[in-house]
């Protein structure tokens, strides 16, 4: 078993983007030589700064060479969210008379809030109704590869028109996420976020979201009136532009592999994340599997 007192970082019950020291080497000069003259010089930080963010990660989720996902032209709404949470938070107010659902072991950020101010149930402690919205992670969370009960529970909203977010956020850190959303018409949104795939982008709180229509809610008012992070977008698009596509997953999945061989774990799709068996119990989320986060086990020693 992993000496888990030893393991850096938030430990391997979080959920953080791996160690990267050609990362460390692009914050520090974009940091040191472009940003200096950022808020007079740079074209970025004008009023399309949101929209040059957007059309580069669009071009770099649709550039996978690992994942396919079909249909995401048919959202033709596209806004800068301050992490997925942003979305997250829009969704709720939007659908708040709502009864919420998701699976066991999702992100926990929804129970959390969920708990506090809503009405909410797990997709596994009740069928589907009418007055439900439901949330599902895909990747899924706990699994890091699509839920095996995702389409049945879409083939069920979409009888029951019942609205769903899809969270992309592990997109950019997975492999073999094939979907085609122009077969779930319940799905009103898609949720992407760099936090997980690129060391330290968690501070950046920068990503899309993408709908079906123009809500005129708080993320589309202040996408319109400019009063979003324009730095957020800003590095993001600097990010984008110097990092390739399935970047992190090319880079750190030889150390993963060789890893979890090592250390008698099952490799995930997702590569910071790996499974481990009964001593790995105390990080069960509710699952039948015990999700661990091995980033600072492989990656660079920062």
């Amino acid at each position: 078993m992993i000496n888990i007192d030893k393991v850096p970082g938030e430990g391997i019950g979080a959920a953080n983007a791996i160690p990267d020291l050609e990362v460390v080497e692009f914050w520090n000069r974009v940091l040191n030589e472009d940003l200096s003259g950022v808020l007079i010089n740079s074209p970025y930080f004008l009023p399309d700064t949101n929209k040059i963010f957007i059309e580069k990660f669009d071009n770099y989720i649709k550039s996978s060479k690992l994942n396919k996902l079909v249909g995401l032209d048919e959202y033709k709404y596209r806004s800068f969210v301050h992490g997925s949470c942003q979305a997250f938070d829009s969704f709720w107010m939007r659908h708040n008379n709502k009864r919420f659902r998701c699976f066991k072991g999702e992100f926990f950020y929804h129970q959390a809030n969920w708990k506090k101010f809503y009405n909410w149930c797990y997709l596994e402690d009740d069928r589907i109704q009418t007055n439900d919205a439901v949330v599902i992670s895909f990747p899924f969370s706990d699994y890091c590869k699509e839920h095996p009960k995702m389409k049945e529970i879409l083939d069920e909203c979409e009888r029951w028109e019942v609205p769903v977010l899809i969270d992309c956020a592990y997109y950019v850190i997975a492999r073999d996420i094939n979907f085609d959303f122009t077969e779930y018409g319940c799905i009103e949104e898609i949720t992407f976020s760099l936090s997980k795939g690129f060391h330290s982008a968690t501070r950046l709180r920068a990503g899309v979201r993408y709908s079906k229509r123009h809500y005129d809610d708080n993320i589309d008012i202040m996408n319109e009136w400019n009063q979003y992070s324009h730095l957020s977008a800003y590095l993001g698009s600097k990010l984008l532009s110097h990092f390739p596509e399935d970047y992190v997953m090319n880079k750190f999945r030889d150390k993963q592999l060789k890893f979890c061989k090592e250390n008698n774990l099952i490799p995930s799709d997702c590569v910071p994340f790996a499974f481990g068996g009964e001593e790995y119990n105390q990080f069960n989320r509710g699952t039948e599997v015990n999700r661990i986060c091995i980033s600072y086990l492989i990656g660079d020693k920062l």
